[in-house]
């Protein structure tokens, strides 16, 4: 036989042992939540099986396919492409899947006891006011933002910033004027961020550390590894005002996991 074939059917089974030994992972990316640092601490461990869902090159291939275009406020229907993309991937058996996705209740329920869903949050103002300053002063084109953060506010992509969670955890509708920020909605995203495996906060990142360590039997170790063109920028109390009340669906969310989390010292 060609040695060379050996060789390669060696290094398959050697593949194929070291993917079987590993927890299957799905990370929920919440966009300016830690999550990169995250990603690539957990992505270390996965090199041989994972898959990430980069957010510009899905919008570009869902905006070539299907005319899906960010700048018109279509990002529901990009959100539903990246779980079309998901749902491929666990088919495919992938070992590690992360990206900026919202919870889809069918993917849940065909595949939770397949992969261990994993999330990570952040305080919704400043999670907000994060997200701002790195689209709006960042190189790339990709959902960058034009407008200040006064006239930003007052935008469609500027309201929605508030119901993040909601949309992400709550699920994308199909209804065209659906109320992400209606109490009925607000419990959905409470009601799934109790399916998830792992709820973490970026404000206590040991305690998410410990918990995945539980799950999947790996050691983290996070760096920080995006950092925004803009550090702590001046903010006057009008704007903040205005933040705290758009962010106000978003803070349900967030201070139901934190009692439901038992996290106390955030």
């Amino acid at each position: 036989m060609d040695i060379s074939l050996i060789k390669w059917k060696t290094k398959q089974k050697l593949k194929n042992l070291l993917i079987s030994e590993k927890t299957k992972v799905f990370f929920l990316h919440i966009p300016k939540s830690g999550g990169t640092s995250i990603d690539k601490a957990i992505a270390k461990h996965y090199r041989h099986s994972y898959s990430r869902i980069e957010a510009s090159p899905s919008h570009l291939a869902a905006k070539m396919l299907y005319g899906i275009d960010i700048e018109k406020g279509e990002t529901n229907k990009l959100l539903q492409f990246r779980e079309q993309l998901v749902i491929y991937e666990m088919f495919r058996a992938t070992q590690y899947i992360s990206g900026h996705v919202p919870y889809n209740p069918k993917t849940w329920e065909k595949f939770h006891q397949q992969y261990v869903y994993i999330t990570c949050l952040r305080h919704p103002v400043k999670r907000y006011i994060s997200n701002y300053f790195y689209n709006a002063f960042k190189e790339s084109d990709h959902f960058k933002i034009k407008e200040d953060l006064p006239t930003f506010l007052d935008t469609p992509l500027g309201k929605q910033g508030g119901f993040e969670y909601i949309r992400y955890f709550g699920g994308i509708s199909e209804k065209a004027n659906y109320d992400y920020t209606s109490s009925v909605a607000i419990a959905r995203a409470q009601d799934n961020l109790d399916k998830l495996a792992i709820v973490g906060f970026l404000e206590n990142l040991k305690d998410f550390i410990f918990q995945f360590k539980q799950q999947t039997g790996t050691e983290l170790k996070i760096t920080h590894r995006r950092k925004n063109p803009i550090n702590n920028p001046h903010i006057d109390q009008e704007t903040m005002k205005k933040i705290e009340a758009i962010c106000a669906p978003d803070l349900e969310v967030y201070e139901y996991a934190k009692q439901k989390f038992r996290v106390n010292s955030i």
